[in-house]
């Protein structure tokens, strides 16, 4: 009878054992949805918050396209436009004004005392009757309005190429400004 005693005391320390196990298991698997709830909250939150950052950069994206929009339009009219306001600025402006004119008294006064100094000589020798003195120009007024009316046209060649670099590349455009100027362009 012992023997059937220490037998039944074993059988009944595995039984307890294995519904140990048993309960264990059974916890494990009553908190396993509330761990996948709470994984799920988290999966749930990192979703809303990647939407979240979605709309951020959709926002971002669409201001940075409105200012390329922007920096392209500013492109067109500076080199379609702008540059030809600019040199017709220059062109018409006080300050040219003044530098042709001061060329141009300066060239005439060398020219007037060239005149006075030929004049002066032939009325002298007495060789040649007025209306055939050389260097006389009759036309001298004519010449001038034609003059003027061609400075007032003027057309700077690299200017109204400019439209024709609207697509092309900053280093293009820089390549075109120099190269018309003489210079070489700037990297």
């Amino acid at each position: 009878m012992k023997q059937k005693d220490d037998q039944h005391k074993e059988v009944m320390a595995k039984m307890e054992v294995s519904f140990e196990n048993a309960r264990v298991a059974y916890a494990n698997i009553v908190a396993e949805p509330d761990a996948l709830k709470s994984e799920g909250a988290d999966l749930k939150m990192q979703v809303e918050e990647m939407k979240g950052r979605e709309k951020e950069i959709e926002a971002e994206n669409a201001s940075l396209k409105l200012r390329v929009e922007e920096l392209q339009a500013t492109k067109v009219w500076m080199l379609s436009e702008g540059a030809r306001l600019l040199a017709k600025n220059i062109h018409k402006g006080p300050e040219m004004t003044v530098a042709v004119a001061a060329v141009n008294n300066a060239m005439s006064v060398v020219g007037i005392n060239s005149g006075l100094h030929n004049g002066y000589v032939h009325a002298l020798q007495k060789k040649t009757p007025f209306k055939d003195v050389p260097m006389l120009n009759r036309n001298a007024a004519e010449d001038l309005n034609v003059a003027v009316a061609c400075f007032d046209t003027l057309k700077f060649p690299v200017v109204e190429d400019l439209p024709k670099l609207i697509n092309a590349p900053l280093a293009e455009i820089k390549k075109a400004l120099f190269f018309a100027g003489g210079g070489s362009p700037e990297k």
